[in-house]
């Protein structure tokens, strides 16, 4: 009986992209850039998570001054794999095309440091999602982001090409985090061209062009590069190098004109009835709990000729009747949706209210005494027992205060806020 042999599969080789993005340091780099930035965000959470802005902006620092410096070390690391293993010559006698090879070998890692980001980033927007209130996160800030790390991951390539240098990848994160982080000291416009801005988006928004050129800026950089390193006819980088040339004078003659006003933040969202209680559009939910944290001061002045009419977190119209409140942002005062530290809140209105703003005038360093003594009680029995700050129950001008009765003391308080912005003390009605 003749036994027929059965045939032997071979098993068929991956690609070598497949293989370049299974195998090798770019996973690990994947995982680098989402473990910093998760440990970044995490051991700040109390400062971010619950308001869109605060949690991009953290993520922005950290992923172009942490991660970008990490991301550009592996891909110089990487670059310089020929060199370690002395290959090059070998490398020389295949017919694949050296730009195919080094691109192969490039872009995987660029594609993995992207992924870790989005990793990171869905992390923290989904931190954030259940506390936060109205806006979002801005999808411009992710793509400028995500192609930031592309690009320094094809930068740091094409240097470990050109270096033979074992030390270069850890001298090359630490130069770029000076690059990264010098000009965000620096007034000039120039500093738009640097990827780690830290951009005011409190009230602001990017221009609809802005991820677009900035792409087009880092990433006709690193293309340029790569290019001068895997390209048989070298010149050809000349071209993402002209894209990059063309946006630099853009972004930096536009300066501060790349964000635009955003219109909910500078929408006031108030409470109904007098007084009222004034937010940023974007932070309309948190309405109810800055009254409740107000409630003792308002009412305290409620009948009061002269008392604000509208507690605001800005003053954009100036009205004489308006007063400031703190805005209540991440962290100290707002922890995950709730309001936080009520009481140092309900401080700050209260001696705000009754902060003549006269240091340095001549009238009131003449005999101002009284004045600043009268202001402390007042600002004192606003804030009631819960807030005040303990022992100024015991000064006489506070003791006077309160033993006031109500009517009398409507009527004293009334003649108090006519001059409460007053730097005369001749004017000011003392305890």
């Amino acid at each position: 009986m003749t036994v027929t042999e059965a045939p032997v599969r071979r098993k068929t080789p991956s690609p070598p992209l497949r293989a370049e993005a299974r195998r090798g340091i770019g996973p690990w780099t994947g995982l680098s850039t989402a473990l910093t930035l998760g440990v970044t965000m995490a051991a700040k959470a109390d400062d971010w998570q619950g308001d869109w802005i605060e949690t991009q902006s953290l993520l922005h620092s950290g992923a172009t001054l942490l991660a970008g410096p990490l991301v550009a070390a592996a891909a110089c690391w990487q670059g310089a794999r020929d060199h370690r293993r002395a290959t090059d010559e070998l490398w020389r006698s295949t017919p694949r095309a050296r730009w195919r090879r080094m691109a192969v070998a490039a872009l995987p890692l660029a594609l993995w440091a992207v992924a870790g980001y989005v990793v990171a980033l869905a992390g923290a927007l989904g931190a954030t999602w259940p506390y936060a209130g109205g806006g979002g996160p801005l999808p411009s800030l992710v793509v400028v982001d995500a192609a930031f790390l592309a690009a320094v991951a094809l930068l740091g390539f094409s240097v470990g090409v050109l270096c033979r240098w074992r030390l270069a990848a850890p001298v090359l994160a630490a130069l770029m985090y000076l690059v990264l982080g010098v000009p965000n000291y620096s007034e000039s416009p120039a500093r738009y061209l640097d990827p780690a801005e830290q951009y005011a988006l409190w009230d602001q928004l990017p221009v609809w062009w802005f991820a677009p050129a900035m792409v087009a800026w880092t990433g006709g950089l690193a293309a340029a590069a790569l290019t001068a390193v895997a390209a048989r006819r070298r010149l050809t980088a000349l071209v993402p190098l002209a894209v990059a040339a063309a946006v630099a004078p853009l972004v930096v003659s536009t300066g501060d004109g790349l964000f635009r006003d955003d219109p909910a933040a500078h929408h006031l969202a108030c409470t109904e009835g007098s007084p009222q209680i004034c937010l940023s559009g974007r932070q309309k939910h948190l309405l109810p709990q800055v009254a409740e944290a107000l409630s003792e001061l308002t009412g305290r002045l409620e009948g009061v000729r002269g008392a604000p009419e509208r507690y605001v977190d800005r003053l954009p119209e100036q009205r004489p009747d308006d007063t400031w409140i703190p805005t209540p942002n991440a962290g100290w005062y707002l922890l995950r949706g709730r309001l936080q530290h009520t009481e140092d809140y309900a401080w700050q209105v209260g001696y705000h209210l009754t902060d003549r703003g006269c240091h340095g005038s001549d009238s009131m360093d003449a005999d101002d005494g009284r004045v600043r003594t009268t202001d402390h009680a007042v600002a004192s029995w606003l804030n009631g027992p819960s807030a005040s700050v303990p022992g100024d129950e015991e000064s006489p001008e506070f003791r006077r205060l309160e033993a006031m009765p109500d009517a009398e003391r409507r009527a004293w308080l009334g003649r108090y806020m006519a001059t409460r912005t007053s730097c005369d003390p001749s004017e000011v009605p003392v305890l």
